[in-house]
């Protein structure tokens, strides 16, 4: 073994080191949907690098299946955590897990069968693991203005940004040495990029505040209105009370196109102010989830009011603000644990229970 190989094999371990730090760091703040998969990947981008490394495998023995499993699985699991962390679910959903598996069964599959079939499954494989990547960097694009958590909105670019696009490049290079040949002068590159992106990682996810896991549960609207939010100093409270009147009075939560800037030029409030308010104060994560509060508050009372018992939910639903029913029905289901539907005829049923009972 030569100089640049030590070199080489001291970076990727020094790789691994970070990344398991990470996952330790991450796995030590509890088990929300975005810990358990930000552990997972951990491991996978730590196994990734060891399988990267020319010969490395017969150090580790029975572990080694494991450790390619893992190595397998990355981009899935990379795209579960990604996911888990901007999409704000309160409980996991094994389903997450699922191209996860996929990658490992065409993993499996691929180093099973013969030329040209084995190449053309781990074609397959990178094209599924590139294109998780790019619905990740969409993701990681699109959620950027409406995230009101500013450790996660740092995040995005530098670090996950970063790790969507290295893994790009990977598929790139893997899917080219199938038909190719072997791109081994470029190993040493890939490890000095895991090495930095998992010491850059450890940096990001040891200081980052609790905040970026955690799923605060925020005040209940109820019938168009405010629940009971935290008690706010005199600054805050007079902020969150002309919200209040934009959102109860004007009901500017129905407009489609309402953004958070468009929001704050109407307060009269710089943009990371009334993030902070809606934040730290209100208890919501993201733009999106204050305006379905508000939202689906209203499609309620609608929905239980007898004299609109013949209104279509759709008509509700695109009156409260929603902008198709497939939408609604996520984030009512998610807000109530029941369908529209089945919200509307419980509800109906109870009253006119109440007016047998009472007449």
């Amino acid at each position: 073994m030569n100089s640049a190989d030590v070199m080489e094999l001291l970076t990727r371990g020094g790789a691994v080191g970070a990344f398991l730090g990470v996952a330790l760091v991450i796995g030590l703040g509890g088990r929300t949907p975005a810990r358990v998969a930000g552990v997972l990947f951990s491991l996978a981008a730590a196994a990734h690098t060891l399988t990267q490394a020319p010969q490395i495998d017969e150090g580790f023995g029975w572990a080694w299946p494991a450790i390619w499993a893992f190595s397998a699985m990355g981009a899935g699991l990379f795209w579960a955590f990604a996911t888990e962390l901007f999409e704000d679910r309160p409980r996991l959903d094994p389903r997450r897990f699922l191209p996860a598996l996929l990658l490992l069964g065409i993993a499996i599959a691929g180093n099973r069968a013969q030329a040209p079939v084995g190449r053309g499954l781990w074609l397959a494989h990178n094209l599924v693991g590139a294109g998780l990547m790019i619905h990740v960097l969409v993701v990681i694009a699109a959620g950027w203005r409406g995230d009101l958590v500013e450790p996660r909105r740092r995040l995005r670019g530098p670090i996950l940004g970063a790790a969507a696009l290295y893994v790009l490049s990977v598929t790139a290079v893997q899917s080219g040495e199938l038909f190719l040949g072997s791109a081994q002068a470029l190993s040493p590159v890939a490890a000095g990029v895991l090495a930095l992106l998992g010491l850059l990682s450890l940096l990001v996810f040891t200081r980052a505040d609790p905040a970026l896991f955690g799923s605060p549960a925020p005040a209940t609207v109820e019938a168009g209105g405010a629940g009971g939010p935290p008690a706010l100093d005199p600054g805050n409270a007079a902020m969150a009370a002309r919200l209040d009147k934009l959102m109860r009075e004007e009901r500017l939560y129905r407009l489609e196109t309402l953004s958070i800037a468009a929001l704050a030029l109407r307060l009269g409030l710089p943009e990371y102010r009334l993030r902070r308010l809606i934040n730290q104060r209100l208890g919501h994560r993201n733009f999106a989830a204050f305006l379905n509060q508000w939202r689906i508050g209203e499609a309620k009372a609608a929905l239980l009011d007898p004299s609109q018992r013949e209104v279509p939910i759709s008509t509700i639903a695109l009156d409260a603000g929603f902008q198709s029913l497939g939408p609604f029905n996520r984030a009512f289901r998610a807000e109530t644990g029941l369908t529209p539907t089945e919200f509307r005829t419980n509800g109906l049923a109870a009253e006119a229970t109440a007016i047998r009972i009472t007449s």
